[in-house]
């Protein structure tokens, strides 16, 4: 921890002290959000907090639950949901996995595999999740919790069954309330924790019954056992089957998480600390999977908070990780009092947040590939489990990135009797043609080659220009298609020039004992014509 290097500066402490207190309502919250009791959600922010902290570089990173990995972890831990002993060793195996992954990717040095995720998944990621996390709120925020709901569509159908005699307005005005002192707060009062001074008055509302309202209030001690003291950890070890169920989610939660981390170092300025980072979250969930916590990530929303607040050093996101242990020890009677609706109305402000509008229509306006695979992601993001939704967009922009790298572009020229170039958009009569292949010439691309060139050939033609001046990184399938096509052309009876090959093709060509009709002098003319005004 940095210069001044032993002991905190006060804006370290302020913006430790800040981070905490406006952060408890949250961790609450995603703790309820990833199907755990809320504790957990204190201690996942407490434990890998601190340990990533002390790992880290960044003062500007602050580690703990968030909105985009706990439906993941709700959707994973879901087949031991009625089985309390299980959940907290699949909870625990959950989470030493996904600090596993985060080494491992740090390991083989594989930051980049996070470049693979395009924008239009990663849009459309938090477009559904946004969705899904504000529907599942709803019947809190109507007062009359519903029970058995395991998914979206669970919660659908409830809310159509609903009926509205139990619906209660002072649960409903309690949520709105604290909705819009999130929204309302960030816009007016950024520096002010307004969403915790609304959380604050409610709990002193209900422990001392200072309103009738209160009584209707379903409070989080109603639903969920809260005691003072450490929460329960897991007592037994995973099963291989467990292993094996959770490795891929705990996986995607490593991958998702990072991504925050990723926007908030290019925030910073501070990319280069990715694979510090990387480690450190690693080690935070390693740590925190033996003392009660779920996976941890970076919180992109808290992280903003250590800047506002101050933050100079490695201490503030120590602070504000430690403050949350005496709170864990001795403030359950707190944590009891708080009610269900006013998580509600936070977790629907995290939805909302969540939300890009501008984001959203660039990915429908920018081209068919980018609205589909944005339109994949959120509908899939609804229908299947977080991580395979994730996963299945990523690899679907994979895919349609090696279909759009599998094909080089071909331009075509006639070659007039001046011997100057007039480009053509289709095969024209004429003897002599030049096609300029730009691009890779691998795999794919290359196999296809052969036949695409000689769509574009004339019956008339008698020479061929193949110009590789914006051809590259060719491989053996290169070789062999080009070979294919110089026999194709010598069966048509056409010569076949091939100019401006790389260093490394006529190499390639050499090593293989391939001869292929390379023509120097032809190249040279007609890049010069074809520079000719």
């Amino acid at each position: 921890m940095n210069a001044g290097p032993y002991l905190p500066k006060i804006s370290d402490l302020q913006a430790g002290l800040f981070v905490a207190l406006v952060g408890i309502p949250q961790c609450l919250a995603y703790a309820m959000l990833s199907g755990l009791p809320p504790m957990y959600g204190l201690v996942t922010a407490a434990i890998p907090g601190m340990i990533a902290a002390l790992a880290g570089k960044s003062a500007g990173v602050t580690v703990g639950p968030t909105n985009t990995t706990g439906l993941i972890i709700l959707t994973s831990l879901s087949p031991w949901a009625g089985q309390p002993d299980l959940l907290l060793t699949a909870m625990a195996t959950l989470a030493f996995l996904a600090g596993l992954s985060r080494l491992f990717i740090v390991l083989m040095r594989a930051e980049r595999i996070f470049d693979f995720v395009p924008e239009a998944v990663m849009v459309g990621f938090a477009t559904g999740a946004a969705i899904i996390i504000a529907l599942m709120q709803l019947d809190e925020f109507l007062g009359a919790p519903f029970s058995n709901v395991r998914n979206v569509v669970d919660e659908i159908r409830l809310l159509f069954q609903f009926d509205w005699a139990q619906f209660s307005f002072s649960s409903f005005l309690l949520a709105t309330i604290a909705l819009a002192s999130v929204i309302l707060g960030k816009r007016y009062v950024p520096k002010i924790p307004v969403p915790l001074m609304v959380l604050v008055i409610s709990i002193i509302l209900v422990a001392f019954n200072l309103t009738p309202m209160a009584e209707e209030w379903i409070t989080l001690g109603d639903t969920t056992v809260i005691n003072d003291g450490w929460p329960k950890l897991a007592q037994t070890f995973p099963g291989w089957s467990m292993i094996q169920a959770l490795i891929i989610p705990g996986f995607a939660v490593a991958f998702i998480g990072s991504l925050e981390l990723i926007v908030t170092l290019r925030n910073r300025q501070e990319p280069a600390l990715l694979r510090r980072e990387l480690g450190s979250q690693g080690l935070a969930n390693l740590v925190g999977s033996l003392t009660g916590a779920f996976p941890a990530s970076t919180s992109l929303t808290r992280s903003v908070l250590l800047d506002i607040g101050g933050a100079r050093t490695l201490w503030a996101p120590f602070i504000a990780a430690l403050v949350l242990i005496p709170i864990i020890l001795f403030g359950s009677d707190a944590i009891r009092s708080i009610p269900q609706p006013v998580i509600a109305g936070l977790l629907i402000a995290t939805a909302l947040s969540m939300l890009k509008p501008a984001a959203i229509r660039q990915m429908l306006r920018v081209n068919s590939a980018t609205r589909s695979l944005f339109l994949v992601t959120v509908f899939s993001t609804l229908i299947l489990n977080f991580h395979e939704a994730i996963l299945l967009g990523a690899a679907l922009g994979i895919v349609m990135f090696l279909f759009q790298a599998s094909q080089t572009s071909l331009y075509l020229y006639r070659v007039n009797e001046r011997q100057i170039l007039e480009p053509v958009k289709t095969p024209e009569q004429c003897d002599h043609l030049l096609i300029q292949v730009s691009g890779s010439l691998y795999f794919a691309a290359a196999r296809q080659l052969p036949d695409r060139l000689d769509a574009l050939i004339c019956e008339s033609t008698k020479t061929l220009t193949l110009d590789l001046g914006h051809a590259h990184h060719a491989r053996v399938a290169a070789v062999q298609a080009l070979l294919n096509f110089a026999e194709h052309c010598q069966h048509r009876g056409i010569r076949l020039d091939i100019s401006s090959p790389s260093p490394e093709l006529k190499q390639l060509t050499h090593s293989m004992g391939v001869r292929l009709p390379w023509s120097d002098q032809t190249l040279h003319m007609h890049l010069s014509r074809e520079q000719t005004p």
